[in-house]
């Protein structure tokens, strides 16, 4: 081979020696490229790490980082304004206090869902909207799904305009959780002297261990809307809601156009379904009735189902049930219904007042007084509660006078003097040879 070939081949070869180190050079710059496009889309997928937020009245700024105790924001508006992510915690100074609306915006998850509360020492943070006018009295506002509201006060927010219409009333409450948004824990909070306490659209939520006491006396003489509307602790606007281990005191009010009205809870917004409430374990005195159901008055007649009502003690006044819906697969079992206190001018002194078609009444124990203007199943035999399911329950007239039932005493129901440990002074519990002995709310 001469020495012109050889050179020759030598050139091809390094040519394409070249060629593919090019070829190669390129892969690897496409693939670095490659590589730096998705962890920089991964970086910006990625969750935002939880954050703590600190929010304190009187020493706070919004402009700061809000991110510790050193250096919190001061507003509802600076919280109002922001949209938080799964896991975060906005706490609110104890002692301090705030008037407006904080509105809570974004959505936790089932494992790290958004907590508001309080942080430091002293008593729990204050809130309060006496104005309709500004986020329709509103104190706190929830939208988004997986947020836990506890340990706050609320005092003093506003009634609806007097005679408003259902959907002015459903806008109102210290607490507000609208329609879509759900998986909310409302607990461990205090509400006073409030036209309402809580109103909730929220599904697959719990409402437990609060202490709601009082009207709002300082506006429209304590009415939610004046004349119809008389002042309410928890209101429910949809179904699959549970309803527990709550205090409820002293939601009444007298005169207007029902000669008194209010109530611990009530059920109503015909807009939605009324289906799956569990209440139970709540302890109520002196309000105007525990629980109405509503048909006629409301946008739409919706009936109920699965409503359990059980294990609550109620000492109030008119009704334990005003159940004007139809309804099907419901139960009031295990119940202590003490009925002898009245405050003149009450439309009805009964304490079932039901659509009794679905519904088994069992384990109760009612006690009545002398001179009720209505039987304890309001409307007696001609009334519609007749086709309720009626068990094992006790009835007692703590005054020893007749029982004024309504009805006969169905299989298993006794009137008796259920042999409560301290009925003067509010002791509940059954002697252990009471007549009535696993009935009631409470064991001894």
């Amino acid at each position: 081979m001469s020495a012109y070939t050889k050179f020759m081949r030598t050139a091809a070869t390094t040519a394409r020696e070249i060629e593919n180190m090019n070829t190669l050079v390129s892969k690897c710059v496409l693939l670095v490229g490659l590589c730096t496009a998705l962890l920089a889309s991964a970086a910006l997928q990625a969750p935002a790490a939880a954050e703590n937020y600190y929010i304190d009245s009187a020493n706070g700024n919004d402009t700061n980082s809000g991110t510790s105790e050193d250096s919190p924001w001061k507003s509802l508006a600076k919280v109002s304004s922001l949209t938080f992510q799964p896991g975060d915690n906005i706490y609110f100074k104890s002692d301090s206090s705030y008037t407006g609306c904080a509105t809570i915006n974004g959505d936790g998850t089932a494992s790290e869902p958004i907590t508001v509360s309080a942080y430091g020492e002293g008593d729990a943070p204050r809130f309060t909207n006496p104005d309709y006018d500004v986020d329709n009295g509103n104190a706190l506002r929830v939208r988004g799904d997986y947020q836990i509201i506890e340990n706050l006060y609320f005092h003093n927010c506003a009634p609806a305009p007097r005679w408003a219409g259902f959907e002015t009333v459903w806008t109102v409450g210290a607490l507000h959780v609208s329609l879509g948004n759900d998986h909310v824990i409302i607990r461990n909070n205090e509400f006073a002297d409030n036209a309402k306490a809580i109103h909730s659209y929220s599904e697959h939520s719990l409402i437990t261990k609060n202490n709601i006491h009082g009207a709002n006396t300082s506006a429209q003489d304590g009415f939610l809307s004046a004349p119809y509307w008389g002042p309410l602790g928890i209101h429910l606007g949809i179904g699959n809601q549970e309803v527990s281990y709550n205090t409820i005191e002293d939601m009444f009010v007298e005169g207007g156009n029902w000669g008194g009205d209010g109530g611990a809870i009530e059920i109503d917004d015909g807009r939605n379904h009324k289906n799956n409430f569990h209440i139970h374990h709540n302890n109520t005195k002196h309000n105007m009735g525990f629980l109405e159901i509503s048909w006629n008055d409301d946008i739409t007649k919706k009936p109920t189902q699965n409503i359990i009502i059980e294990h609550n003690v109620s000492r109030d006044y008119q009704g334990f049930v005003y159940w004007w819906a139809k309804n099907s697969d419901s139960r009031i079992s295990n119940n202590t219904i003490i009925r002898t206190d009245y405050l003149e001018g009450m439309a009805s002194d009964g304490v079932f007042t039901l659509d009794g078609r679905g519904i088994t009444l069992t384990k109760n124990i009612v006690v009545v007084r002398d001179g009720m203007p209505n039987a304890a199943y309001e409307g007696g035999e001609t009334d519609r509660h007749v086709h309720a399911v009626r068990t094992d329950n006790c009835y007692w007239n703590a005054d020893g006078g007749d029982l004024n039932l309504g009805l006969s005493l169905a299989s298993g129901e006794i009137d008796a003097d259920p042999l409560f440990v301290d009925y003067s002074g509010g002791d509940y519990r059954l002697k252990s040879d009471s007549p009535a002995k696993g009935w009631g709310a409470l064991k001894r």
